[in-house]
């Protein structure tokens, strides 16, 4: 039986994974336990507990509208917490006055209707007034008499300063009901979005973060260490208000001279002798006047996730690379995925292009991805890029096909398709007779390092192109699909009359300038499937090297990996991870960097933007290893949506033992090798390739590996 996390609509804060009540197979969870880091970490249940009911009435919503809503508040919590962050973008406002509906069959229905809604409003049956209501959070009943036969109900909504919602618990009218239907100014009628109860009471775009209490482990002078990265409100008790710096180094928080604050220090009293920080702080080390360790602690923000997955090898500096990527993006998990908690708390789609996949493989929630996705293209670009930058509204568009690869959100699809097409539609104008689209009039970033990118941009247009056929193939737009494939055709075809060289045996940066050669252009060649098969090993023999300009960020270091690997050069990978990813971890990390430089000493090593400690020590898009490690060295990828079909093709090289577990919504994928047999569990409903053979599960199948 498949076993799905995703449902017809959506809950509020994450989806409750059935599979996470047992651990089925626990090698790779139980060899990688030396490694965790997460004060929260489990792999069998959610941590810290869910506030969501599981089943019953849902709460209803417009689509879309509770994730807008959100990102708005998390805009707004930037400005409090006086963060040094640009969010460049257009982004859809909630709508204050909507309305739901919901059409029954013409019968006679009578007695009471107990609802609770957001919002002030009326209730119609039929178009004819029943009555009016003012802004209540308590639940409301009015009574239908037998002489009623309602076709049609609907209730109007306005708020001042949160989207309109719905409740109804029970009998025919309940908003369990999946006919439910929303629109407002402008829109047409469309299903309505269904989130979760809340075992609290309250409707669920109030419902924040969970706080577990956490207190430094050690000491010294006046410096407490929590023992690693952290997000949430530091408290303090003391009869005055304490002094605090906070840093994700101990430079940082030592340094009480530093002008230019990353994140707002201001303590708010919040009780008699008790002193709480008015934004949640992203940090490892306080320094503070107060010397009493059992007046200081910190209410960390979690969202409640499962380790599903886990990664263990024979060598522990990649078992606590794994471990850490997996840690890394758990705190970047809120919301939204988020970009890092010290600076930018907010959503980008390229920086999601790179988290969704560690998800996929450390903790299998699709939820947060979905969320992501919808709030960040709600707007659509006739204005600005997602994000302001161009590669960003590409990097969406490969996003959304990933996001089905790893989740199989039929539904989700359904809703987003139009706004998908027309994005492709808009990209496709900017384009020239030849195809090529110009970056012209917005932000082309790829990476933080000055060099020519258009030949990089020009193969993500094309991959976005790709990625949209598949799109309109899984959305029955057949056509479309067979447009946007013969448009991404002629694309590659007029892109390797311009900008591969057989001389040099790669792609150039610019064809405007013939000599420049970049690895971003050659490594995302090879990823997006744009290079032919004899054009690989002249890439390869580029990206082995050290003649061309290093990237910038550990965000396009973890996709350079993903090409190597499908180059078929494990070792080199597995030196670059340990390098970058493993070189951080010798500086003291607990969590990955935005940006990681190993000639970089002391204080210099969290500079960026021109001030001291501007680089973020946690960004989501350095945990690229918890998903590249198993699928580089295993093999395991998904071939068909949702891990149908998935491939197995381990490439161990010296290492002694591996051992991986993958969740996929069908059940988690077992892979277990030592020495030369490799045992390995295929979920029921899955098919593994392996060596050419079609394993179906559900089983378990040991091989012997050739030498």
């Amino acid at each position: 039986m498949k076993l799905s996390g995703i449902p017809r609509s959506g809950s509020w804060l994450l989806v409750l994974l059935p599979w996470c009540t047992a651990v089925f197979g626990q090698t790779a969870h139980e060899k990688s336990r030396f490694a965790i880091i997460d004060p929260q970490y489990s792999p069998s249940k959610l941590m810290p507990a869910t506030n969501l009911k599981t089943g019953g009435a849902t709460w209803l919503y417009g689509p879309a509208e509770l994730e807008s809503w959100r990102l708005q508040i998390l805009r707004e919590k930037t400005v409090t917490a006086k963060l040094q962050v640009g969010y460049p973008g257009t982004f859809h406002t909630a709508y204050s006055r909507t309305s739901f509906r919901l059409k029954l069959d013409n019968q006679v229905l009578s007695g009471k209707v107990h609802f609770q809604a957001v919002g002030k409003g009326s209730v119609y049956i039929n178009d004819l007034l029943l009555f009016r209501f003012n802004d209540s959070d308590s639940a409301r009943t009015f009574i239908l008499s037998g002489n009623k036969s309602p076709g049609e109900l609907r209730f109007d909504l306005s708020t001042a300063a949160e989207p309109p919602a719905l409740l109804i618990l029970d009998g025919p009218f309940s908003t369990q009901n999946q006919d439910w239907e929303w629109t407002a100014e402008g829109e047409k009628w469309q299903p309505a979005f269904h989130f979760a109860q809340t075992k609290s009471g309250i409707p669920p775009h109030r419902l924040e973060s969970s706080a577990v209490v956490l207190k430094p482990v050690s000491k010294q002078d006046d410096l407490y260490d929590f023992g690693r990265e952290i997000f949430g409100f530091v408290t303090i008790r003391n009869p005055e208000r304490p002094k605090i710096s906070v840093g994700e180094s101990t430079w940082e928080a030592l340094d009480t001279l530093n002008k230019d604050l990353e994140q707002s220090l201001e303590m708010i009293s919040d009780d008699p002798g008790r002193w709480r920080s008015k934004s949640p702080l992203a940090f490892r080390y306080l320094l503070t006047d107060v010397r009493n360790s059992k007046e200081i602690q910190c209410n960390a923000l979690f969202y409640p996730v499962c380790y599903q997955g886990a990664f263990a090898c024979s060598d522990p500096i990649l078992t606590r690379i794994w471990m850490n990527s997996a840690y890394t993006l758990r705190l970047c998990m809120h919301d939204f995925l988020i970009d890092g908690v010290k600076r930018d708390r907010l959503p980008w789609a390229g920086d999601l292009a790179m988290s969704m996949m560690a998800d996929a493989y450390a903790f299998g929630d699709p939820e947060i991805v979905r969320r992501s996705l919808t709030v960040l293209g709600r707007a659509g670009i006739s204005k600005t890029d997602i994000n302001g930058i161009i590669d960003y509204s590409l990097w969406w568009i490969i996003a959304q096909d990933h996001y089905q690869l790893y989740f199989g959100d039929a539904a989700h699809l359904k809703r987003e398709w139009p706004r998908i097409r027309e994005t492709l539609d808009q990209l496709k104008s900017r384009c020239n007779p030849s195809g090529f689209i110009s970056p012209e009039k917005t932000w082309l970033f790829i990476d933080w390092v000055k060099q020519e990118k258009w030949t990089a941009l020009q193969i993500l247009w094309w991959w976005a192109q790709q990625s949209g056929a598949k799109l309109a193939d899984r959305a029955g737009e057949r056509q479309l699909a067979e447009y946007w494939k013969n448009s991404a055709l002629s694309l590659k075809g007029n892109l390797k009359k311009t900008s591969w060289s057989d001389r040099k045996q790669a792609w150039l940066a610019n064809p405007e300038f013939p000599e420049i050669i970049t690895r971003h252009a050659n490594f995302l060649a090879v990823i997006s499937g744009i290079a032919d098969e004899n054009q690989l090993d002249g890439i390869g023999k580029l990206l082995s090297d050290d003649q061309t300009i290093a990237v910038g960020t550990p965000y396009m270091a973890g996709f350079e990996n993903m090409a190597i690997a499908r180059l078929g050069d494990i070792p080199s990978m597995i030196t670059r991870t340990k390098a970058s990813w493993g070189g951080m971890l010798s500086q003291g990390a607990t969590t990955f960097w935005e940006a990681y430089d190993s000639g970089q000493q002391g204080s210099e090593q969290y500079s960026f933007y021109g001030r001291p400690y501007a680089k973020s020590l946690c960004h989501a898009w350095s945990a690229g290893p918890a998903a590249f490690l198993p699928a580089g060295i295993l093999g395991l990828k998904p071939l068909e949506d949702g891990w149908k079909r998935f491939s197995v093709h381990p490439d161990i090289g010296t290492l002694q033992w591996i051992c991986a577990t993958v969740p996929t919504p069908y059940g988690r994928i077992n892979l277990d090798i030592n020495g030369n047999k490799a045992t390995l569990t295929v979920p029921d409903g899955t098919i593994a390739e392996w060596n050419g053979e079609q394993l179906a599960g559900p089983q378990k199948i040991t091989r012997t590996l050739a030498h």
